[in-house]
């Protein structure tokens, strides 16, 4: 141990005994050789000629007179006295009220008085000094300037008699050089003292103080460490929130704004990868543009700067503006943004310099991601250079020095696949194997450090077929998923990246294990303190892992459990919606003040605006308010889990709002079998879920198949060029369905038969996931001439539902408990701004208003999307005639177009409609699913199913205008008469009646599908 850790030794023996006062602290063996090694330490007869010296001398001769005068004070050992009076002479003259009152009078005896002590500008001026040694060392990466910089803020600390602003300006520089000291060396020993002695510095610092600001900035960046050695996200927030006031709160002209912006910036940074949150990468990039904007060219820490707002480009190239990268290339020789800016802060930083092992860093990632968008050698071979090059630059001891490693394991990956150099991936697993010994046991980076280990494995394996390859890399997998600290986002990826290679080997028992991890994880990854668009973004990540996991424990014989991930994994989004949709009537019996809470959370999070917009799309939000949206989102979330935690400790209340459980949904076939459609890698199957129980049911296809297929029919769709080609397809893919999906489904259903004339017929639910939710289950058949053929509707009533859940949910829900039937809603709009007249919508609505005299007619420039929404809230049925549309890759874009634009479907699902029973969507595409989020289930019919419509008739492509009304018009005849039949059969009996007129015409009846109970 050198002086400085003998000090703290010292220090922290002393606090244990003021804070206890038991003297066994201050005596044993261990003690005295502390003491002894500490008084030893410094040389008491030299000449103390260098601040650092005489500081140094100060503070050992003020802890061992402390430490020896306690001792003395309990058992009145002479040498203890003796040695405490050497100390307290150096102490005396300087500092004399660190000295014990009973030194003081002898050494007034001896005619050595007191002296007048430091005042605030010699104090101030060791500070100062300490300042300047910090930034040469930021310069020259010199650790033992840091050692003599932590002396002279100790100096100047303990030789202060006042609890003033220059004594806490020379505790928070001392947090300043402890943390660059960890940044350093990696000793976690310095972090911690960096934050107990800045906050202690803080503590003496008065409200609206200007150097409040420093102390924020100072934390804060103590605190960002902290965080990343344990991934406490309380931590990060505090981070965040001292930060904050230090950046937004410094005047432009502020000598360290830039330097408040960089620690800022670097917070949000963590913020974002940790949690997902896209507004804290946008304010992160804004705070680090600003900060390089605002450093001068020859300042030396622009070369950090510069570092940092590479960093976030590289991370999140989508946050640049449009036109920009393009501008970047034009200036910079097309090195591109991330790239130029790092071989400008290279220029800057030469070697030695604390910044290039980062900058070399970061460079080889730039250039390996360039090498994956065009293809030049060179990028690779550069990339592995720079990366071997920062690990070379750094101290072996950096914090660093696993993240370094990890880079040029990945860049060694990537040479070993492009160039066939299996020598290469050898030395990858190398370097990340250093990488994990250097991290402690549960240390967040730990997570995607084991896993870029087993995808090395793994790849190993797949050039040298070493079975031990392959279980190393299950194993580092494995143990990736398993680190609590890490992100839930981190463990997902690992879990289920695990899943898949046991499942490769066969062994579909360990891989199930493996997925149900890997779904619970995603399912904290996409939490409710996330805007829709970012937990949208995560989800999509994982377009198949429930659909996989579903598969594989097919493939393990647990069909139940097959269903139970499916709930788990699928309609995630759907879930959080139905949280508080839901009476929660089980804690209520039990715990009605916890409900009460449970209410208020979840109402306040439904009613937050999400995104940019407020919370009635009518205005945009500035950036400070939905920085403020975002906190309070945030924050409501993690009260949320709090409530759900106590919940969860009440009896029977143990999965309180978890995944159902198979004895739950298999209600969901109370009313008739429910067709869970499962496509994957490892199979695609049909579960027949019945009264019964459920049947796994191995389907003739596989996931090739099934996406060659979807592809086709959905290019089909929309495939205006060639009608005649169009229907072609199409008709093709519903035959292909009858035969490989729908007739063997209905058949071990025993669904054999046509059905009657007048028969009621069996009903059906198709429960689809992946690339199914795509094609019209419904409607597959074999279609003849003349209107012969063996179809779906021939034989059933079909409905669909997004997951078991929701059609639970619907089923429970009666509008009766609202009072009553409410009157209708007719909203028609035969011609809309900007879009093609429907001419039919007009008298589909006249035919309708016929029909029903209590009835709300907007139709013109009267539908609006406020008034819409306004009526929805009176009506038991809403019919709507008008445009529609959907994005298959970005579902929740999909809307109605009302007169004054969309009425997007996020809209509605944040309406509560408790009248609501019926809808009519007269429109294209309203049920039509996604390629991006299939299993969320976002369609404007879901949508509004969730916002109170027990049952909604939707479309899954786009509809002839002049059929739809007359389809609208059949199913509304048989919902008027004196004994209706539920909606579901209303539109089969529709469709039927209208396939039988127009048997050609399947592409116009076969869009339309009910959703619902």
């Amino acid at each position: 141990m050198n002086t400085e850790d003998l000090t703290f030794a010292m220090e922290d023996r002393l606090d244990a005994y003021a804070s206890s006062g038991d003297a066994a602290v201050l005596q044993g063996p261990e003690a005295q050789r502390l003491a002894d090694k500490l008084y030893y330490a410094v040389d008491w007869l030299s000449p103390l000629s260098e601040p650092a010296e005489t500081a140094r001398a100060f503070n050992v001769a003020a802890l061992l007179g402390t430490f020896h005068w306690y001792r003395f004070e309990h058992d009145g050992t002479r040498a203890d006295v003796r040695r405490a009076v050497l100390c307290f002479q150096l102490v005396h003259p300087v500092a004399p009220h660190c000295v014990p009152e009973a030194f003081r009078t002898v050494y007034a005896t001896s005619g050595l008085p007191a002296g007048d002590g430091l005042d605030e500008r010699e104090l101030a001026a060791y500070t100062a000094t300490a300042v300047n040694l910090l930034k040469a060392a930021e310069r020259n990466g010199d650790v033992h300037l840091l050692d003599d910089a932590v002396e002279l803020c100790m100096f100047s600390a303990r030789a202060n008699p006042r609890q003033d602003v220059v004594r806490a300006e020379a505790l928070v520089t001392l947090g300043n050089v402890l943390t660059r000291r960890y940044e350093y060396t990696g000793n976690p020993d310095s972090l911690d003292r960096a934050v107990v002695v800045t906050v202690k510095g803080g503590e003496m610092i008065p409200e609206g103080h200007p150097y409040r600001l420093a102390f924020c900035s100072g934390l804060g960046h103590a605190f960002i460490r902290r965080f990343q050695r344990t991934g406490d996200l309380d931590i990060l927030d505090l981070a965040v929130g001292m930060l904050r006031e230090a950046a937004y709160e410094a005047p432009d002209d502020h000598p360290h704004r830039a330097a408040f912006l960089t620690n800022l910036s670097t917070a949000l940074s963590h913020y974002h990868w940790h949690t997902g949150r896209t507004e804290t990468a946008d304010e992160a990039l804004a705070a680090r543009h600003e900060a390089v904007r605002i450093t001068p060219r020859d300042h030396p820490d622009l070369p950090s700067r510069l570092l940092n707002l590479a960093a976030m480009l590289e991370s999140h190239p989508e946050l640049l503006p449009t036109g920009a990268e393009a501008v970047f290339d034009a200036e910079t020789n097309g090195q591109g943004p991330v790239v130029a800016l790092l071989r400008d802060a290279l220029s800057l930083a030469g070697d030695g310099h604390p910044d290039r092992p980062a900058c070399l860093h970061l460079l080889a990632s730039a250039l390996r991601e360039r090498f994956a968008r065009e293809g030049c050698q060179r990028d690779l071979e550069d990339a592995v250079e720079a990366a071997r090059s920062a690990i070379t630059a750094a101290p072996t001891n950096a914090y660093e020095r696993p993240m370094f490693l990890r880079e040029l394991a990945q860049s060694l990956r990537r040479y070993a696949a492009h160039f066939s150099a299996p020598g290469a991936l050898t030395k990858a697993v190398e370097a990340l194997q250093e990488a994990d010994a250097l991290l402690p046991e549960n240390h967040p980076e730990r997570s995607v450090t084991l896993a870029d280990l087993g995808f090395a494995l793994a790849d190993l394996a797949e050039t040298t077929g070493a079975s031990e390859d392959r279980s190393a890399a299950l194993r580092a997998l494995h143990d990736a998923s398993l680190v609590s600290s890490a992100s839930a986002h981190a463990r997902a990826r690992a879990a289920a990246a695990a899943g898949h290679l046991a499942a490769s080997t066969g062994n579909y028992t360990e891989a199930l294990d493996h997925f149900t991890l890997a779904l619970e994880q995603l399912e904290l990854t996409a939490w409710r303190g996330l805007e829709r668009d970012d937990r949208e973004r995560l989800i999509a990540e994982y377009p198949s892992l429930a659909t996989d996991a579903a598969a594989v424990a097919l493939r393990a014989e647990q069909p139940q459990r097959a269903v139970e991930l499916l709930e788990q994994g699928r309609g995630i989004l759907l879930a959080q919606v139905l949280e508080s949709r839901t009476d929660h009537v089980d804690v209520r019996a039990k715990a009605p003040k916890l409900a009460d809470r449970l209410r208020q959370v979840l109402d306040e999070l439904d009613q937050l605006p999400d995104g940019s917009q407020s919370s009635s799309g009518a205005a945009t939000l500035d950036v400070w308010e939905r920085r403020r949206v975002g906190e309070r989102r945030v924050a409501l979330a993690r009260i949320r889990e709090e409530i759900l935690a106590e919940i969860r400790a009440l009896p029977k209340l143990g999965h309180f709002l978890c995944a159902p459980a198979f004895a739950t949904v298999r209600t969901a076939a109370a009313q008739g079998p429910v067709v869970l459609l499962v496509p994957s890698q490892y199979g695609c199957s049909a579960l027949l879920l019945t009264g019964d129980g459920v049947r796994a049911l191995p389907l003739a296809l596989d996931d090739q198949q099934l996406a060659a297929r979807t592809l086709t029919f959905t290019q089909a769709l929309s495939d205006w060029r060639s009608p005649l080609e169009a229907r072609k397809e199409i008709i093709d893919t519903l035959s292909w369905l009858w035969k490989t999906v729908a007739k063997p489904v209905l058949t071990t259903l025993g669904y054999t038969e046509p059905l009657g004339a007048d028969a009621a017929g069996p009903r059906v639910w198709w429960c689809p996931a992946g690339l199914f939710t795509l094609l019209p289950l419904h409607a597959a058949g074999r279609f003849l001439q003349g209107g012969e053929g063996d179809t779906v509707p021939d034989r059933v009533i079909s409905s669909y539902t997004p997951t078991l859940r929701t059609l639970l949910h619907v089923r429970e829900r009666h509008c009766a408990a609202a009072g009553g039937r409410a009157g209708g809603l007719i909203v028609s709009l035969p011609s809309t701004p900007g879009w093609p007249d429907l001419p039919a919508a007009g008298e589909e609505a006249r035919a309708l208003r016929r029909r029903h005299l209590n009835v709300e007619f907007l139709t013109g420039a009267a539908a609006t999307g406020p008034a819409v929404l306004d009526a929805l809230s009176r009506c038991s049925w809403a019919h709507f005639a008008c445009h529609g549309e959907q994005d298959l890759a970005r579902p929740s874009r999909g809307a109605l177009i009302l007169h004054d634009g969309p009425l997007s479907l996020r809209a509605i699902t944040n309406l509560r409609l408790t009248r609501a029973e019926f809808a009519f969507l007269s429109a294209c595409e309203t049920h039509r699913g996604s390629i991006i989020l299939a299993d969320e289930a976002i369609t404007f019919a879901t949508a509004l199913q969730l916002a109170g419509f027990r049952d909604v008739v939707g479309t899954l492509w786009p509809i002839d205008d002049a059929f739809a009304a007359k389809v609208a018009d059949l199913v509304h005849d048989h919902l008027l008469q004196p004994e209706p039949p539920d909606p579901a059969t209303a539109l089969h009996t529709a469709l039927r009646t209208l396939h039988e007129q127009r048997p050609q015409a399947v592409l116009s009846w076969a869009p339309y599908v009910h959703v619902g109970p």
